[in-house]
């Protein structure tokens, strides 16, 4: 499969994803202390929704459309929101309550969405670092432009799983490590395993976020990949999914635009995070089916 992420930019399991690293990100910055952010398939930072790409598959509409003028009362969500706003410059109206001011989007056409890299960014100290691998030329050019003009952002060529073993562990000390591989390889699970057996190896204080999608084709890989986590030497493990359509079959649920389930697990995930996490994932499933 010759995965192109501007066809999927915006919909449900980034949405799912973005939400959830907007989580970690927020708890390493509760500590003064610097911290690295590491991706290893970054792809190019920001994407066109207005592009043929993008409109042809229109599945933003499905995911972040949805939800980001959505009311919620879960930070992470309104964090999200806000961002999401930011990139699209959108108009915003600041209310103060009770010395809290909440965030309210106007209802404007979305143009563009902030991938992982922009959303991280977004959320980086000036004491924090960014680290960003991608193997795909023409992607590494594009995500050199994005992040030009930050010192704090290194961008570099290469396979994102050496990118574990070349940068492990980080000089700051903290660290998240996100793989979001696009799966097009037969042994991507396998890989993930291996790799995060080297990285937690090197860095065993890293906390590792890993998403994968959830198709039947994958069903007996997903299994022997939950197995196999059980045999990593770390703190803890915190899996999490989201199913956008619960009442429809997966039957045909066999290539990326027919995606509706996906999955993620924190590897030395921060304290309560589990708890921290569900009423988040809920509230996602709720308003996205």
């Amino acid at each position: 499969m010759n995965y192109r992420h501007l066809y999927h930019a915006g919909n449900f399991a980034d949405v799912f994803k973005h939400c959830i690293l907007i989580m970690l990100l927020e708890e390493l910055r509760k500590k003064e202390k610097p911290f690295c952010y590491l991706e290893t398939h970054a792809g190019i930072g920001r994407y066109d929704l207005t592009s043929e790409m993008a409109q042809k598959t229109r599945e933003y509409e499905n995911g972040v459309l949805r939800i980001y003028n959505q009311p919620s009362n879960h930070e992470a969500i309104k964090t999200y929101q806000k961002i999401v706003a930011a990139t699209n410059n959108f108009a915003i109206q600041t209310n103060v309550e009770k010395n809290e001011k909440d965030l309210q989007i106007a209802s404007y056409s979305l143009n563009s969405y902030p991938g992982s890299p922009a959303i991280a960014h977004a959320l980086l100290r000036p004491q924090d670092s960014m680290i960003l691998a991608e193997l795909h030329k023409d992607d590494v050019a594009i995500l050199k432009q994005n992040f030009a003009h930050d010192r704090n952002v290194a961008i570099h060529h290469m396979d994102g799983y050496q990118s574990l073993k070349a940068f492990l562990p980080p000089k700051k000390g903290r660290g998240l490590i996100f793989i979001d591989p696009p799966f097009e390889q037969p042994n991507e699970f396998s890989q993930i395993i291996e790799s995060l057996h080297m990285a937690l190896q090197r860095y065993p204080i890293g906390i590792y976020f890993i998403w994968y999608p959830i198709k039947d084709s994958l069903r007996t890989q997903i299994e022997n990949f939950h197995h196999e986590l059980q045999t990593l030497k770390c703190k803890n493990i915190v899996p999490s999914e989201i199913a956008i359509s619960k009442n429809s079959s997966l039957a045909d649920n066999d290539n990326i635009n027919g995606l509706n389930s996906c999955g993620a697990i924190i590897v030395n995930a921060p304290w309560n995070f589990q708890q921290q996490l569900n009423p988040v994932i809920n509230w996602l499933e709720q308003n996205l089916t």
